[in-house]
This record gives C-alpha cells, structure tokens and sequence, in this order.
C-alpha cells in the first residue's frame, strides 16, 4: 500500500530531528531503548513510558523521552497518539523549535494545515536559520492550495541551504504544478547536479519533458533513471508512456503492466501529476 506523501514526510522529519539534536547519540545514550533507538515499537514505547513515570527531573532527556515516542507512535501510523506526545514535550520546554517542527509535520499529514503552520511560525521564531522549518512551511502551504507562500518559503529553504537538494525538488514540484516548466526543469537540474545517482531528479524531469511533449529528453531521463533503480514503478510508466507515444505500443504497455504489479495505484499518482 502507498503512503501518503505527508505522512512519509512526517516520518522523516521526527526521525531527522531526532538525530539533528543528537538526542540518540552515544554521548547521551542511556540503557533505556528510550535512549538507544534499539528493540521493537513496542519496547521502545514501554521503555520511554516507563522513564516518563519514574518522577525523573532531567527535562532535555523528558522532552527526548516523549519526542521518542511520538517517533513510534509514528512508525505504526497513531499519529493522534504522536501529536499527544509532542503536546506533552512542548508543555515540559516551551523553548525547543524542534519540538513545534515536529508536531507541525504531524498536523500536515493529518491536513490540518492552520495549526501546523501557527507551530512552525514559533519554530521559526525560535530558530530562523533552520532551512527544513521553511521547508515544511512550504509543504504545508502547498497542501493548502496557496502556491504563492508555498514558493516564498521554497525560496527561504534554498537560500538557507543552497546545497541541499530537498528544496529545488519541492520547487520543482511547485513549478511544474503552475505549468512553469522551464523553471521546474531548472530546479530539476540542480536536484541530479547535487545527487548525481539518485534516480528520482531524473524521473521527476522526465514527467516534465512528457508535459512539455518532449519524449526524447522524457525517454533519456526515464531510461538513466531505469539504470539507477531497475525497478522504480514511476520511471517504468513514464517508459512506457514515452514508447507508447512514439510508436512503439507493444513495448510500452509491458511496462505499464510491470509498474502496476510493482505498485497498483501508481497511475493515480502519475495522474496527479497532469498527464493523461
């Protein structure tokens, strides 16, 4: 089953946040799977649970505890629970932006898309130079249908962080979603100069080439996309389409029919996307 882009999102975020703050590093690990990032959902929920309960006083490591489990909550979709977790962090240490990014992630992916940006507008008052707050600002704003202050804090996240390839790609999608092509290819072409072997700036380029009717350029992006990832469902319907429109249908319908074994609900994706 597909997941939801916010929610893979989210997912990502509470993990990165963790990490960006060292909370599991080993300078600070402690038995407790709460504190290791070790053993199953199940173990890593008691274990934060329990650290929770014991009257300890350490607030950093009671934000961590709760921010934890908000984290596995995550892992099997309670995000009702998640939120929950994150309310009670916020509440010990008003003054930690991660804690306010984090549950913004989850409001996103839950749509409530008011409330995760009135979070991100205190983390970003809190930490304004922390490109991924805006990036997510722009994510939400997107969701909400204001493509215009979703591209202010698009631009925001590049500018703090030039050199990450997150923020052109989200960019790119903006800009493909306003037929912009140009500057969506463009965004496009940092995302492969900055992550020369990831498959997906060449597969999101080639969509943009089918929409521009392009299909050399589309067929020469899906097939390096192809090389780099055998089996990615979304470069294997736009072979398929390119073959397809170019003549050759035999071709191109085996590969429709791999990426829908691959992943059934891809067309609905690739649809998503403007083409037909």
């Amino acid at each position: 089953m597909r997941l939801r882009a916010t929610y893979v999102f989210f997912c990502v975020v509470l993990a990165g946040a963790l990490a960006s703050s060292a909370w599991l590093s080993p300078g600070r690990a402690e038995e407790s799977p709460c504190f290791t990032g070790g053993g199953s959902v199940k173990e890593v929920l008691d274990a934060c649970a329990a650290y929770i309960g014991s009257g300890a006083t350490d607030k950093d490591k009671l934000v961590t505890a709760h921010s934890v489990r908000a984290m596995a909550f995550s892992a099997i979709r309670d995000l009702d629970a998640a939120i929950s977790e994150l309310d009670e962090a916020i509440k010990i240490d008003t003054a930690k932006p991660n804690s306010y990014f984090m549950r913004a992630a989850a409001l996103d992916a839950q749509k409530h898309y008011d409330k995760a940006l009135a979070d991100l507008d205190e983390a970003i008052r809190l930490n304004a130079k922390h490109g991924d707050y805006f990036l997510l600002r722009g994510i939400v704003y997107r969701g909400k249908g204001d493509l215009d202050q979703a591209l202010v804090a698009f631009n925001e996240k590049i500018k703090l962080d030039p050199d990450a390839s997150a923020g052109y790609s989200k960019r790119g999608d903006l800009y493909r979603e306003r037929k912009e092509y140009d500057l969506s290819i463009a965004d496009y072409d940092r995302v492969i100069e900055i992550e020369p072997e990831g498959a997906k700036g060449y597969i999101d380029r080639g969509w943009v080439f089918v929409l521009k009717d392009d299909l050399d350029k589309a067929g020469a992006d899906f097939d390096r996309a192809l090389k780099l990832h055998e089996s990615a469902p979304s470069a294997l319907v736009g072979r398929g389409v390119v073959k397809s429109r170019k003549g050759n249908p035999t071709d191109g319908s085996a590969d429709l029919a791999l990426a829908r074994q691959l992943e059934p609900g891809i067309f609905d994706e690739i649809r998503k996307l403007g083409v037909e």
